[in-house]
């Protein structure tokens, strides 16, 4: 009991980053076992006699109970993968139309698997250049089978009868989306950079080449039209036939009572975008707080899956009707896939995040991997959040955790009273994350919060998932297929799961970084694919903040977040991921793993360019002494790692420039839209290079310049 309690005290102490006085720390009170709503005035900010406003119109404010989570991951025996797996994309996973044939695309290990779905057996392994990362997968009418390549900048195009490889083309650096067109016989490949290329299905060079807005996604064929999502805004946009944008459809935000009392939310991260039978496009994607989050511990979430900062969610959009957006599907943290049946009533979705959730290492889930549910339920607009088996998957109403680890010391929580929306309390604390604790056997049989239990799918078409999935497709049959990447097998229902591959991709970082990490949150939510959302989150006693890049590594770029306060990564992950996030507490082996893991990213490639006159000029006044931007921008990431006050209301953390062009809302609030307003009332004036000098042309070159680092 005393280790227990010792537990809850260290959350408790976890550091209000930015809420008190310039090194001081505001503490909330001590945690209190309460059944009653969570919506109490902010301990957080009160101490300083700030206002936290979390609910709607200046309502009650939201303070999580405490972040001790009967949830946490299993982070299991240290794992250093010599060379470190990608992060997450999903869709990688396609059954074609025979309905006995699955290809299976896998990023990890640069190969692509053919399987047939009668037999249960791989019938071809297909090895492509190492670094390749496939993705999406996509069929046409003759039966080939193409793969985006994401990290190999081309299509590859195959023969899933024979197995082998027909043709290799370059498309562009970094494509991602594809689709066919029957109509025309094309294939259309959208790509990070905002290239939307058409080629011939059969083989030969593109035959068009659109620049659209950068960050791309997924393309749909609706019929003469184009369909294009962007990854991180979650934006729609319809290309026509003359190739130019018709209509940009932004998603509905949403509120609803049982979340986080009546809080905003809107949308971003657009995991995935497939064509509705019935017309229109399906896009499943996250939510994002849009009011103040409270920087303490379990402020990002805690035991309510319905109060997280971030949710899943599925919008409809269809051609001359309101969007269709549905509840938030609490539980289903990090969705990255999911597909649709071929009538269009049902959908799949995975969490790629819950796979570590389980008791004990390699036990029975906790929480869902895998949730079907029909299309109406998922993109209802009347219930907000109802963890009933329908809109959201159930889950455990009865928690075992405990601090030791031994038998006799576990303490018992029922996170999820009869209300699921509720607040429920805290009785214990959850375990350290190296070791399991000495809770329930790996078959026990858990209630849920629909009266079901856990050990077994209630449907027979649902598979009980292995390892940790990361696509998903309805076969013929309307039975569910999961593609899990560790270990590299298909998830089937009523049988054994099917071996893709033996070679082991654990990595412990990567787990760490996509794992729910107690709170129903994770790393990878806001920072999807090891880079950022693109999101402005307002924080209590800081202001609006624009998640920060990882894109250039965080090893050696200390301090931390925009106000430097996060001295180094160990200390980040105790606020962040062990504090705010639910977490378990690491040991430095398992943080620095993960920040191994990070660093190993690669850049997103981009398309080569042209010197041209104007960012020549442009890359001139960068480094000259008018501007002067490279005084703090230098070095190979483009920051020297300083706090300094540039004019824009206290002293912030340089960030680096790499990749900036494709980085917007600009600057720590996200006040700059677009580059150019960067240089406009909210860039700091001449504090932040001396810029009142420049000419519009000027200024012109200098975004020229900027858009190719």
């Amino acid at each position: 009991m005393t280790r227990l309690i010792s537990r809850s005290l260290l959350f408790v102490a976890v550091a209000a980053a930015g809420c008190g006085p310039q090194g001081q720390t505001t503490l909330p009170p001590d945690p209190v076992v309460d059944p009653s709503p969570e919506f109490i005035d902010s301990p957080a900010c009160g101490a300083n006699g700030l206002n936290n406003n979390g609910g709607p119109s200046g309502g009650a404010a939201f303070a999580p109970m405490g972040p001790s989570s009967p949830f946490t991951p299993r982070v299991g025996a240290l794992k250093i993968a010599s060379d470190a797996p990608p992060a997450i994309s999903g869709g990688t996973l396609k059954v074609l139309r025979d309905g006995k044939t699955a290809v299976a695309a896998d990023p990890d290990r640069d190969l692509v698997y053919v399987v047939d779905l009668a037999k249960r057996a791989v019938t071809a392994t297909i090895r492509l250049n190492k670094g390749d990362e496939p993705g999406r997968v996509i069929a046409d009418a003759a039966g080939r089978v193409h793969v985006a390549l994401r990290h190999g900048g081309a299509l590859v195009t195959i023969d899933p009868t024979a197995g082998t490889v027909i043709g290799r083309r370059e498309v562009c650096a970094a494509p991602r989306g594809v689709a066919y067109d029957s109509a025309s016989d094309l294939l259309h490949v959208a790509c990070a950079d905002g290239q939307l290329v058409s080629l011939p299905a059969a083989g030969g060079d593109a035959v068009r080449r659109l620049q659209l807005d950068s960050d791309l996604r997924d393309v749909i064929v609706d019929g003469p039209r184009l369909q294009v999502t962007r990854f991180r805004s979650a934006e729609l946009l319809t290309i026509g036939t003359d190739g130019n944008v018709s209509d940009l459809a932004k998603l509905p935000s949403f509120s609803a009572l049982n979340v986080r009392g009546g809080a905003f939310y809107t949308p971003s991260v657009a995991w995935r975008a497939m064509a509705m039978p019935t017309g229109g496009v399906a896009i499943l994607h996250q939510r994002g707080l849009n009011e103040d989050v409270n920087p303490i511990a379990g402020g990002y979430g805690g035991f309510s899956p319905c109060d997280a900062i971030v949710q899943t969610a599925v919008t409809v959009v269809t051609p001359g009707q309101d969007p269709q957006s549905g509840p938030a599907m609490a539980g289903l943290v990090l969705s990255v896939d999911m597909d649709v049946s071929a009538d269009g009533k049902k959908i799949a979705i995975i969490s790629t995040a819950n796979a570590t959730n389980s008791e004990v290492e390699g036990g029975t889930p906790r929480l869902p991997r895998v949730f079907v549910t029909d299309m109406n339920s998922a993109t209802d607009q009347v219930v907000g959040c109802s963890t009933d088996g329908q809109h959201a998957p159930c889950l455990p109403v009865g928690g075992f955790f405990g601090g030791t680890g031994t038998a006799g010391t576990t303490a018992v929580s029922d996170p999820f009273p009869t209300d699921p929306t509720g607040a429920g309390g805290d009785t214990g604390a959850s375990s350290a994350g190296a070791s399991a604790t000495a809770a329930m056997p790996p078959d026990a049989i858990v209630q849920t919060t629909c009266g079901q239990s856990t050990d077994l799918p209630t449907d027979a078409h649902v598979p009980q998932v292995v390892g940790e999935p990361i696509a998903v497709s309805f076969a013929a049959n309307g039975d569910v297929v999961v593609q899990s990447r560790e270990p590299a097998v298909l998830s089937f229902p009523g049988g054994a799961p099917i071996t893709l591959s033996t070679e082991s991709r654990a990595d412990t970082g990567h787990m760490l970084f996509h794992a729910n990490a107690g709170g129903f949150i994770a790393c990878a939510s806001c920072h999807a694919e090891g880079n950022d959302d693109a999101r402005v989150w307002r924080f209590a006693c800081e202001g609006p903040r624009r998640t920060q890049s990882m894109q250039v590594g965080l090893r050696g770029t200390e301090p931390f977040h925009w106000g430097g306060d996060e001295m180094n990564f160990p200390q980040l992950v105790s606020d962040v991921f062990v504090g705010r996030m639910s977490g378990p507490q690491l040991e430095p082996q398992q943080t620095d793993a993960t920040l191994r893991w990070i660093d190993a990213q690669p850049r997103i490639a981009r398309t080569a360019f042209t010197m041209t006159t104007p960012i020549q000029r442009g890359r001139d006044l960068f480094n000259g002494p008018v501007a002067a931007c490279s005084t703090c921008h230098n070095g190979p990431s483009l920051t020297n790692n300083t706090t300094v006050d540039v004019g824009t209301g206290g002293k912030f953390q340089v960030p680096s420039l790499i990749g900036i062009g494709t980085r917007g809302p600009f600057m720590h609030n996200g006040c700059a839209t677009t580059l150019k307003d960067r240089f406009g009332a909210c860039g700091g004036g001449d504090k932040h290079g001396v810029t009142s000098k420049l000419a519009t042309t000027d200024v012109d070159d200098l975004i020229a310049y900027l858009d190719t680092l």
